[in-house]
């Protein structure tokens, strides 16, 4: 199956790009892989057609970023974060804000739907990738304004925690002082990092580099000795090959990571398996190139033209930045 997958890719001249999250079944045949920031950037430039194996909120960048390419994904995986921004609450917030007289910049997290991308670019706002968090929210606080941070209030916490500002869960008590006000969303995968997991392999193990990913808890990130997005992680395990280290992020990725260094744990008592990165499977890539060479394809992105021209807004703004 797999030299049919290479040959149909070849055939119709399609790139293949893969989240670090991805199985290896599909990871290790991908032309492109990265994490959101990266596969951004690099499918932008595409002239050729992609299919992206990821979540839907990927697929819908990469169109939006480059609308003249066709771009399939294999499965439309729906990301749990992504869905807990739902249009009506973030629109019920923004009213909030308003009500309340908050002078604000929005910036929602690449994990979100179009819709929501679409919303915070008509406000002006942008969007931000755990690459680039800090240098984002950074900039908009120069701005001598609030940021409205969404949808994922650990990521929001945590960027405040490394600025040294406050942040709040808006509706929380005193919320409206806050210089981040986040959205109460998070994912469910980096929530099962808990303290205690840290405090285990510290005890066992008094010299282990506890490393994690900023969607971890506040808890967590403040016992962690590196904080890193998928790619600041790659990077810190190729500096430190031979470092024993305990890693709080996504299961296929940190398993992987130890071909690079094979003194890695996972921080977790449970198996943190993102279940929508893994529902791509080598068999429906597989049907998908089937069906692209049948002249049958399906599962082809398309976006509303206004809500991609404001999206567009948010994520083009992103990239001037970064």
């Amino acid at each position: 199956m797999q030299q049919k997958i290479k040959e149909l890719l070849k055939k119709h001249n399609i790139t293949l790009a893969a989240h670090y999250y991805q199985k290896d079944e599909i990871f290790d045949l991908a032309h492109l892989t990265g994490d959101s920031l990266e596969l951004a950037k690099k499918t932008s430039s595409l002239t050729n057609p992609l299919i992206f194996c990821g979540v839907s909120f990927m697929g819908e960048s990469a169109k939006i970023l480059n609308p003249n390419i066709p771009v399939y994904m294999p499965k439309l995986a729906s990301c749990s974060m992504a869905r807990m921004a739902k249009e009506q609450k973030v629109k019920e917030n923004i009213k909030l804000l308003k009500e309340n007289d908050i002078d604000f910049i929005p910036i929602t997290y690449i994990n979100s739907s179009v819709t929501i991308k679409a919303i915070v670019g008509e406000l002006g706002g942008l969007t931000c990738t755990s690459s680039n968090a800090k240098k984002i929210v950074s900039w908009a606080l120069k701005q001598n304004k609030k940021v409205f941070f969404l949808p994922d209030k650990n990521l929001g916490s945590n960027i405040a925690n490394f600025l040294g500002v406050t942040s709040k869960i808006i509706g929380e008590e005193n919320w409206q002082k806050a210089d981040i006000i986040c959205y109460d969303g998070l994912c469910s995968v980096h929530q099962l990092f808990m303290p205690e997991h840290v405090e285990f392999f510290k005890e066992k193990y008094p010299n282990i580099k506890i490393v994690v990913h900023p969607e971890c808890s506040p808890e967590v990130c403040k016992m962690a000795d590196f904080i890193g997005s998928t790619s600041q992680i790659l990077n810190y395990v190729k500096e430190h090959p031979n470092e024993l280290m305990a890693i709080g992020t996504e299961f296929n990725f940190v398993n992987r990571l130890k071909r690079i260094n094979p003194n890695i744990f996972i921080l977790s008592s449970t198996k943190p398996e993102c279940p929508s990165m893994n529902e791509t499977t080598l068999k429906e890539l597989y049907n998908l190139l089937i069906a692209i060479d049948q002249n049958k394809p399906y599962n082809e992105i398309e976006v509303d033209k206004t809500i991609a021209k404001n999206a567009l807004k948010a994520l083009n703004k992103m990239l001037e930045l970064s």
